[in-house]
């Protein structure tokens, strides 16, 4: 058994888990950073980083590494739906909203989670591929033990950052559980072929049982999305599910009934299908030697998008808590549990909001999407809480999370 002792390591490689490796190495500090897969592969993550979480990105340094991965800006969405013609859909600029960043970007999450991790290992950090059943033991003397190649290894470390995302394989182990909740159910799979999608517009609209996501990536790739009811969790599930997923953007919502997208993908990675959670730690997300980012810190509906963004700006505070302080006890962490306490809570309140307008299906959530979209044409106000997408939740004005505006909205929708 090999014994190692480091600074922090870093439990998951994904974006938190890359991006903590990256900043603090290149900060001076001694890191390891432990991912299970043996390579980056395409598992269907989120791909979308709102421009707040792009500001995020630039302030850790890996914004270049996101774009030598792939990203790509997209300057335009479309809000396409069964209770509007096609063209009279509402496009939103979406770069004017965080000066010096523009849109926000779609991007292949293996390949740029693959360019931060190189970056992290350019720098200094000590990046393991295919380390498995990382066995997490926080305290006095916090230490990961794992296997690679079927030996056993230790790292012995000041901290550990768990970043394992909703797994929460960290978290569990040190005590954390989660409180949980399912609005719906949601799939996804990457294409290419889209040669006749515009590369600069995101679209995102609800007809039928479905709620649909394209989200481009340049050169005729895309991710698409599909939210779906609970009900009917297994309709892409067993044979012939991609072609069933790829037949559903057959939609009159489109311009062209969605011809350039269902007649033109090709997938290009696997199709998942997963149920779209609400996580809330219900005990600290920070004990004696270990503390939780991202996904395993908790999270809101994925129908917001904002999941990297927030794993970001967990990874920027905790890390400059670490890097400005001797002293790496849990009081030490009061800050970040406190903003993120009240940006989860406006998340969260957000995005159920906005489930139960795109996320709903049936004639009375049509109805009801019909005369949201009149009372927000009318008074612009109304949109309050789409901000969400675009800027930081602190800067989100405060009426939008009161109960008394949802409940003026809906009762003027009912």
């Amino acid at each position: 058994m090999s014994v190692e002792d480091t600074d922090v390591v870093i439990v998951g490689g994904g974006f938190a888990g890359t991006a903590a490796a990256a900043y603090l190495s290149a900060n001076g500090m001694s890191v390891v950073m432990l991912e299970k897969q043996e390579r980056y592969t395409d598992i269907v993550r989120g791909e979308w980083f709102a421009p707040w979480g792009m500001r995020e990105a630039q302030l850790l340094g890996i914004d270049e590494a996101i774009a030598f991965g792939g990203g790509w800006e997209i300057r335009e969405w479309t809000q396409w739906d069964e209770v509007v013609a096609p063209h009279e859909a509402e496009t939103v600029d979406m770069t004017h909203f965080i000066p010096g960043v523009g849109g926000p970007l779609g991007f292949p999450h293996h390949q740029v989670c693959e360019s931060i991790a190189q970056q992290a290992a350019e720098s200094g950090a000590k990046v393991v591929m295919g380390a498995q059943r990382c066995e997490v033991t926080a305290g006095p003397e916090p230490q990961v033990r794992y296997r690679l190649g079927g030996e056993l290894h230790t790292v012995r470390a000041r901290m550990i950052i768990g970043a394992t995302g909703r797994g929460g394989r960290v978290g569990r182990q040190i005590g954390v559980s989660m409180r949980t909740s399912v609005h719906h159910w949601g799939g996804g799979v990457r294409v290419e072929g889209l040669d006749d999608w515009p590369m600069d517009v995101q679209a995102m609209g609800t007809e039928g049982e479905r709620n649909f996501m394209v989200f481009p990536q340049g050169d005729g790739r895309a991710r698409l999305y599909i939210n779906f009811p609970t009900h009917n969790k297994h309709r892409y599930r067993g044979e012939g599910g991609v072609e069933r997923f790829l037949a559903d953007f057959e939609l009159e919502s489109l311009p062209d009934g969605g011809k350039s997208v269902y007649a033109a993908a090709k997938p290009i990675g696997p199709l998942q299908v997963w149920p779209s959670m609400t996580l809330r730690p219900e005990q600290p997300i920070v004990t004696e030697g270990a503390v939780l980012v991202g996904d395993e810190a908790g999270n809101a509906d994925t129908v917001l998008g904002t999941g990297l963004s927030c794993a970001l700006r967990d990874v920027r505070i905790v890390c400059d808590i670490l890097l400005n302080n001797s002293d790496w006890s849990p009081e030490v962490f009061e800050p970040y549990l406190t903003e993120r306490e009240f940006r989860m809570r406006r998340l969260v309140f957000g995005a159920s909001v906005i489930s139960k307008l795109q996320c709903e299906f049936g004639p009375e959530a049509t109805e009801r999407r019909r005369r949201a979209r009149r009372i927000m044409a009318e008074n612009p106000a109304a949109q309050v809480l789409g901000l969400l997408n675009m800027v930081p939740p602190e800067q989100v004005p405060e009426f939008g999370f009161s109960e008394f505006f949802v409940e003026r909205l809906f009762r003027e929708t009912a």
